[in-house]
């Protein structure tokens, strides 16, 4: 396979030249191919796997094994293979022997070893290879001189079976018990029975973030950009050294070039190359396009095994947002009834996506950010998949959008799911939400399926959002409603139940956004709406009502708030009985009222009689359990028991930041209540550095104009005084 590599100023390109044909006659040599190493532009990020070779070769510790690199096309294979052997070459010097056989078809891997014999003189009766391989193979385990062999593009590995079988060791290479010799292979298949026990396996994941990013500099310049947005540009690309080396020369080129002589609108560094990779000039200015014809001879060659539904299967996942796909969503069954899917069931579900991973097309992750390794082992199997970025991009295909929207509402369904708001569900959540949000935003290809799947797809969308308002991501929560709004009002010419749900999640984070007023009028109009719809005593018009009183309570109109939040409690009473959690949440709020009313042993019967329910039903350390301790310890606060207070604000503190994470509304509103105790109980410097440090990152997540922020600021100033403690939750 030769390979021309064009670059143009608005143009990423790779032209590739497969010679097939057995008449094309060629000069063959042998020699390793070492003018391809750039002694300018290093090797990133393979030090360790470059030294570990060098180690099995030069370190007098052979294991006669056949050592395999296996990984991505396009993940600098290769590259390695032929940095090792430069390496043996500037160790041993003419010592060294060093062959370099290409494995891309047969007839030439056939030809090279017939002429490796002829050149360690094993010539005679023998006219082919078959004929020649068991005496080279002796031959090279006896000898005693440095020698290495690298067998290059190995992704077809039945094409090293020969005359016997190389996972068996009877192949064109094989294992060997030379105490100086090294046979090192390149290949796209990781699959462990092609390999057999006679080779070992080392793995060639795509780069990290800094070594990727060094390799766009290095072939970019120095002028190309900041280094954060070498990285973004790098994560992008997936890490692929091929992909980072053409995006890095396609930026050197353009920059070296007269402006007069670039295509209008061509990007000329990092940052723009990365906008660009996501817009209208993608396609010809990402490198997947280029080299997508060597992940197409992979997706060939599991058909030609017989994996049938390797490429549907990638095409699906393609569809999905670039984030790790849960397993829960390929729901066999729901597959089956697609026309590409049809026949499949678990079992064969499981071995294509073996399959897709042993070529490296999917990896298998546990959902993590940081974490995208396999993980076949965990008794429970890998919890999700992820698809290189720009395989993502070469493989999507629309037409199974419609299949993706019946496998998100399958699995984003509550009753498959759980509730959003439950930190128990939060795992499945944290995989699922991604991939519904992203559909939300395909405008067209959403606009172009049925109105059924539109609204199926706007459900799990709303779940996904209701979970990003649990975990107090509050304004990409605002954002992903704001746009859900917008498709249900499209969808529909007036409002539905569905939509009034939206309208209600949307209010409910203008008002954690610390909006009052927004949220006051948004809460008022969805509790006329919901009335007029279901009627003044339903469920969802009282949880309307509710959150109009919270609303009037942060905005100090607390008797207002204390008429709202009487009246629904008297109907939740009336309606859901006395132990419903929902009535009990209603004289939760209604406490907090009478809280910030001064009547303060009204107000502890209240928290108290809330608290015992929710440690019965919800569990000690249930974030509505830790609410109401929190507010049950400022009313000890303010009665001035201030280490009582200051301990249970620690207890309440440290399983928040365990549960919710360190930097949630509610864990950083406890925080702000430790600092204030601190002050009030005489430790003024102590409370000063952590009210500064909470005032900060309460800017951070809900801006410094929230009330919460400017509290924590004055909380700030107040250090300095014997400033009181602000009363309240």
């Amino acid at each position: 396979m030769a390979q021309n590599g064009s670059l143009a100023a608005g143009r990423i390109d790779i032209q590739q030249t497969i010679l097939r044909s057995a008449s094309v006659s060629r000069p063959l040599t042998l020699a390793a191919p070492l003018g391809l190493r750039d002694p300018v532009l290093p090797l990133r990020g393979r030090e360790a796997l470059v030294d570990a070779l060098t180690r099995v070769h030069l370190g007098g510790l052979p294991d006669g094994l056949v050592h395999v690199l296996h990984g991505l096309n396009g993940c600098g294979k290769t590259a390695i293979a032929l940095e090792a052997a430069y390496r043996a070459q500037q160790h041993l010097g003419e010592r060294l022997s060093l062959w370099w056989l290409s494995a891309h078809r047969a007839e030439p891997l056939e030809e090279g070893l017939r002429a490796l014999a002829g050149r360690l003189g094993l010539r005679g009766r023998q006219a082919h290879a078959h004929e020649l391989v068991d005496v080279l193979w002796q031959t090279l385990s006896r000898s005693r001189t440095p020698w290495m062999m690298i067998v290059d593009g190995a992704d077809d590995p039945t094409v090293l079976d020969g005359p016997g079988l190389f996972a068996a060791g009877t192949g064109w290479a094989r294992p060997h018990t030379s105490p100086c010799g090294l046979v090192l292979v390149t290949t796209s298949d990781g699959t462990r029975r092609s390999w057999g026990t006679v080779s070992t396996l080392h793995p060639v994941y795509p780069l990290s973030d800094d070594d990727a990013s060094r390799i766009l500099t290095d072939h970019a310049g120095p002028h190309a950009g900041t280094r954060p947005a070498a990285r973004s540009l790098a994560r992008r690309l997936g890490g692929l050294p091929l992909a980072l080396k053409l995006a890095g020369a396609y930026l050197a080129e353009v920059n070296a070039m007269p402006r007069a002589f670039r295509e209008p609108g061509a990007p000329d560094d990092f940052a723009a190359l990365r906008r660009a990779l996501d817009g209208p000039q993608a396609e010809a200015l990402n490198p997947a396009q280029a080299i997508s014809s060597t992940w197409r001879l992979s997706l060939d060659l599991l058909h030609h095994r017989g994996t049938v539904y390797a490429r549907p299967l990638l095409g699906l996942l393609s569809v999905f947002a670039e984030a790790p796909i849960p397993t829960v969503l390929l729901h066999p069954a729901t597959l089956a009834r697609h026309p590409d899917f049809q026949g499949i069931d678990g079992r064969v579900l499981w071995r294509t996506l073996e399959a897709l991973v042993a070529l490296h097309l999917v990896d298998l992750a546990t959902g993590e950010p940081a974490d995208n390794r396999q993980t076949a082992d965990d008794p429970e199997g890998p919890s999700a998949l992820r698809v290189h970025p720009l395989i993502r991009d070469a493989s999507r295909q629309v037409r199974y959008l419609p299949l993706a929207a019946q496998l998100l509402q399958q699995a984003c369904n509550l009753q498959h799911a759980g509730h959003p708001e439950e930190p128990d569900n939060w795992p499945t959540w944290h995989l699922l939400a991604p991939h519904p949000l992203f559909l939300i935003r395909q405008q067209e290809a959403l606009a172009s399926l049925p109105r059924f799947l539109q609204t199926a797809v706007a459900a799990s969308s709303e779940n996904a959002a209701r979970y990003l308002l649990a975990r107090g991501l509050l304004r990409p929560a605002r954002d992903e409603l704001a746009r859900l709004l917008e498709l249900h009002q499209h969808l529909h010419s007036h409002d539905t139940e569905d939509t009034l749900s939206v309208r209600h999640n949307l209010a409910g984070v203008l008002h954690e956004l610390g909006e009052l007023g927004q949220a006051e009028s948004a809460y008022r109009q969805v509790e006329r709406d919901y009335r007029l719809l279901l009627g003044d005593r339903h469920p969802h018009t009282l949880t309307a009502r509710h959150e109009l009183g919270r609303v009037l309570h942060d905005l100090g109109r607390l008797d207002d708030a204390e008429a709202e939040l009487t009246a629904v409690l008297a109907l939740r009473r009336a309606t859901q009985g006395n132990e419903h959690a929902h009535t009990l949440t209603a004289r939760h709020e209604l406490a907090r009222v009478l809280h910030d009313l001064g009547r303060l042993d009204d107000a502890h019967t209240e928290y108290q009689h809330v608290l015992t329910w929710r440690r019965t039903h919800l569990g000690e350390e249930h974030p509505r359990t830790l609410t109401a301790r929190h507010n049950l310890a400022c009313l000890v606060h303010d009665r001035g028991h201030l280490t009582e207070a200051l301990a249970e604000y620690e207890h309440v503190h440290s399983a928040r930041k365990r549960i919710l994470g360190p930097r949630h509304p509610q864990t950083l509103h406890t925080a702000y209540r430790i600092g204030c105790a601190m002050r009030d109980n005489g430790q003024p410097e102590q409370a000063r550095s952590l009210l500064s440090t909470v005032q900060q990152a309460m800017s951070d997540t809900l801006g410094a104009n929230h009330p919460h922020s400017q509290r924590a600021a004055t909380a700030v100033a107040s250090c300095s005084s014997s400033g009181q403690a602000s009363s309240g939750a």
